[in-house]
């Protein structure tokens, strides 16, 4: 028995299992790999904080009110962004070493990207996720008391039970590798840490593991979900056939003067967005892809040759070393790029503590829907609210844990003999099934039509009985069913037969939970 079980291992994950432990608790730290892993190691540009005197943090909630498409929750953003000095220093304190302007040790290099009305992106060069990740794994093994960590393990439901007439979650069924049969882990708090949903579509920035599985298994289990629609594609993923992963390029890079051009050099952002190429993702993407159907071509160009090839080298050593092993030197040539799926900005429903609509259920990170970024986010906030509402979360466990709570154990759980006879199904044969019903026809611009056919193929997968697949299928229907309620285009969700916005839907579509349909 432990007080936490933590789901997930990323930025959200561990900052809940460290700040945890110190406050005394008992986690159990659970990842499908051999090591903590998920989305935050291929973060490149950073995580925003007002810190230069000039900037505001009222300027930091109107960029991201601005970029939310008025969906944003802005006492939440109010949260997020006042909470961000705090969470900054406690990250500094695990260990993170944010790149600092030369000769000054005392002042963070910062970068400026999309949205943002100031310089206010905290960075390691272009691998911030990585060395962020390298200082909460440094912690873990210093620790290491009253963290146990279970690798190789994937969840495949929670488990929930009416305790004095209110639903609570209290555990979760688990199957480790190569296991013939799940197992129930029960604990006290449950924190779901899973990661976003970027690999329902085909081309993605995310790991192979972000398809969703939290939302999915919130939902089964009676959670509320909310905004599913606003899957934010990233404009500028690196576009070479060549490499079997999607490689991203940093929003930095524009913010670093990087200019989005055609094959003939013509800038077509100009006359799209007063901002140009620096204008929110959601705009530039799909400009992007309106240019490469206009002139028939697979991709775009970021164009920075017009920097010191020194200072390429210097902001971007990654980007540039990824680049040149596609034999595309970054200080001489454009860099081809095409959108990716790469942020989910809805998920399952949480506070201001990251408490779900279950007792016992928290929700952090990508998985979560705080209300923080509406329609579309704002660059380099999502880290930020990792660990901002991953610390609020701690911060309420830390008050009501072992408020005469104790645990009460399911005998013979029926979870667990279905779920055991679908341990041995093959997933990935209708995995790339699953990923181009739902490019083709719930991707960058949509229809309705569209949506209700991408609904119909989706269903008729739904027999395969695979508990992978049926988290990644539930997942994505209920990412078209929310596509299909919002009828306008707004933020992330662009519907070709309703292209304008309406003040009637101005609204969140929650999908209340799977046992009150």
């Amino acid at each position: 028995m432990h007080d936490i079980l933590v789901i997930g291992a990323g930025i959200a994950g561990l900052t809940v299992a460290l700040k945890a432990a110190e406050n005394g608790n008992s986690v159990l730290l659970l990842t499908k790999g051999g090591k903590p892993d998920g989305s935050t190691n291929y973060a490149q540009g950073g995580i925003a904080s007002v810190t230069l005197p000039e900037d505001s943090f009222e300027s930091h909630i109107a960029d991201t009110l601005e970029a939310g498409d008025g969906l944003c929750n802005k006492k939440q953003v109010e949260i997020l962004v006042k909470n961000a000095p705090e969470a900054i220093e406690q990250l500094l304190k695990w260990g993170v070493n944010f790149t600092t302007i030369k000769n000054d040790e005392n002042s963070f290099s910062l970068h400026l990207e999309g949205g943002h009305s100031f310089r206010r992106i905290l960075h390691t060069a272009d691998l911030t996720g990585k060395e962020i990740m390298r200082a909460l794994l440094s912690q873990l093994k210093f620790r290491s008391k009253g963290i146990d960590f279970l690798e190789h393990s994937t969840v495949l439901d929670l488990i929930t039970k009416k305790i004095n007439g209110k639903l609570r979650c209290i555990g979760a069924i688990v199957a480790e590798k190569n296991a013939k049969k799940a197992k129930a882990i029960y604990a006290k708090t449950v924190v779901l840490a899973t990661g976003g949903a970027g690999c329902l579509w085909l081309h993605s920035t995310n790991p192979p593991d972000a398809c969703g599985e939290g939302i999915s298994m919130a939902y089964r289990a009676g959670a509320a979900c909310q905004d599913l629609e606003f899957m934010q594609f990233h404009p500028t993923s690196l576009y070479a056939p060549q490499l079997k992963k999607t490689f991203l390029i940093s929003e930095a890079v524009r913010g670093f003067g990087g200019i989005l051009k055609n094959s003939k050099g013509e800038e077509f952002m100009n006359g799209v967005h007063p901002l140009r190429s620096l204008a929110p993702r959601d705009i530039v993407a799909r400009a992007i892809l309106r240019e490469m159907q206009r002139t028939g071509k697979d991709c775009m160009y970021l164009d920075v040759t017009h920097r010191k090839a020194k200072d390429i080298k210097t902001y971007f050593p990654n980007i540039y070393a990824k680049c040149l092993d596609c034999k595309i030197d970054i200080a001489k040539d454009w860099i081809p790029v095409v959108p990716a799926a790469h942020y989910m900005c809805g998920g399952v429903i949480a506070d201001s503590y990251s408490r779900t609509t279950i007792k016992g259920l928290y929700a952090c990170g990508e998985v979560a829907a705080t209300g923080v970024h509406g329609a579309n986010r704002l660059a380099s906030n999502s880290l930020l609210e990792s660990v901002v509402f991953s610390l609020k979360a701690c911060e309420d466990i830390n008050k009501t844990l072992g408020m005469g709570y104790k645990i009460w154990g399911i005998k013979n759980n029926s979870q667990l003999s279905t779920l055991n006879s679908q341990l041995t199904v093959n997933f990935k044969k209708l995995k790339k099934e699953v990923k181009t019903i739902m490019w083709e026809h719930c991707g960058i611009v949509r229809s309705t039509e569209g949506l209700k056919i991408g609904m119909e193929k989706l269903l008729k997968l739904e027999t395969h009985g695979c508990f992978e697949l049926r988290n990644f299928l539930d997942c994505a229907k209920l990412v078209v069913e929310c596509a299909l309620k919002r009828k306008e285009s707004r933020g992330l969700q662009c519907l070709t037969d309703y292209p304008e916005k309406k003040a009637k839907y101005l609204k969140h579509f929650k999908i209340k939970n799977a046992r009150n349909r």
